[in-house]
């Protein structure tokens, strides 16, 4: 094995531990959290980052010499542009397992009634969109 092999191995290693699988939450759980949530908002992100520059040492205040800081401007450009972006253009590709996806539906024969039940026998493909 060669040493490129052995450093990337021990790399992938280090990022399996430090950034785990995202945990499977129950479907029932999420719905709940979907209507909670407010949704993504340009203000409340650059109101987040700008009350985080100071960990970084990036003053937010008005500059010493009086002149408007504009750092604050620059962060807010920038999420609107983000926000604009993943709003208008991101796209969510998921993937259902067979089992999913389960139904059920009525309909009619010679003798009556009949209720009948489905279940998706293989994967299939969900396209979305971040609204």
């Amino acid at each position: 094995m060669s040493w490129i092999s052995i450093i990337s191995q021990q790399i992938e290693k280090a990022f399996d531990k430090i950034r785990p699988p995202f945990p499977v939450i129950p479907p029932l759980l999420l719905i709940c959290e979907l209507y909670r949530r407010p949704g993504l908002s340009a203000m409340a992100l650059t109101s987040a980052i700008i009350r985080r520059l100071p960990e970084a040492g990036i003053e937010t205040g008005v500059n010493p010499d009086g002149s408007p800081n504009k750092i604050n401007g620059f962060v807010r450009i920038i999420c609107e542009e983000m926000v604009n972006e993943l709003k208008n253009n991101a796209r969510v590709s998921c993937a259902l397992e067979p089992g999913n996806v389960m139904s059920v539906g009525t309909g009619s024969n010679a003798a009556g009634p009949v209720v009948v039940h489905s279940i998706n026998t293989s994967f299939s493909k969900v396209l979305g969109i971040l609204h």
